[in-house]
């Protein structure tokens, strides 16, 4: 197996204002994957290091703004900077409900109408769709976020899970745990229940050698201060990422 770097581009949910919006950098056999791509991985990037001009991989979980606000301004920084179509991995249902959103910045320019195809090489994934980068086989899971939505996680054996944006669905984590090094899950951390997310409560009720594998991600600002989430991890076997915090899984 190759060894991979993960790096948290951003930890916070869509009210964040002081941790970036939640995105991960892998990074493994001499290329990369972003998952999800808000506005705020440019500046996350480039304290990271990691030149815009450089991303070629992105996959997209779900249609939330905070999770998709920064692909128009990849697209358009990858044609003009690097003349170069990053590709964008994508459930095959969501690539024209993207494109509306898209269009009204991005179809119309000085060059004539353009596509979502003139600036991302689109891969189109079914349900359960799979893909291969760098000798890792990437797996898609769809999860349950909002009603009507389609939403998905990715899964990458011998390496981690991610849940992106999802209620906790603790069967199909405790069927895949032990092939993985690291489960990302999300969780608000807010007292209170939220239909749409996973509260620390749900995550509490997993078996403990789950939750010894287990980073919390897509949190609120409470948690951006690097002392509290210290004081949390200190005294849970469940572990808070921190922004442009990294992760080495072993090859």
């Amino acid at each position: 197996m190759t060894q991979m770097k993960v790096t948290f581009l951003g930890t916070g949910d869509m009210f964040s204002f002081e941790q970036h919006h939640n995105s991960m950098l892998a990074e493994f056999g001499g290329t990369h994957l972003v998952i999800d791509f808000p506005e705020s991985n440019a500046r996350a990037l480039k304290e990271y290091g990691f030149p815009l001009t450089d991303i070629e991989n992105v996959f997209i979980t779900h249609l939330h703004e905070d999770h998709i606000n920064g692909v128009q301004l990849l697209g358009y920084y990858s044609q003009i900077v690097s003349g170069r179509r990053p590709r964008l991995y994508i459930h095959e249902a969501l690539v024209d409900p993207l494109w509306s959103i898209l269009s009204p910045g991005m179809r119309h320019t000085t060059d004539g109408e353009r596509t979502l195809h003139d600036y991302y090489d689109i891969v189109p994934l079914p349900d359960g769709g799979t893909f291969e980068l760098g000798g890792v086989t990437f797996e898609t899971f769809r999860t349950t976020h909002v009603p009507g939505m389609i939403s998905n996680g990715l899964l990458a054996r011998g390496y981690f899970d991610y849940s992106g944006d999802s209620t906790l669905d603790q069967d199909r984590l405790i069927a895949t745990a032990d092939e993985v090094q690291l489960i990302f899950h999300e969780c608000h951390m807010h007292d209170l229940v939220i239909k749409s997310h996973t509260s620390l409560q749900d995550l509490q009720q997993l078996p403990a050698e789950i939750r010894q594998k287990t980073v919390l991600m897509h949190y609120h600002d409470e948690y951006a201060d690097a002392g509290k989430r210290a004081a949390f991890n200190q005294a849970h076997d469940l572990q808070m990422a921190g922004q442009l915090q990294s992760f080495v899984l072993r090859g």
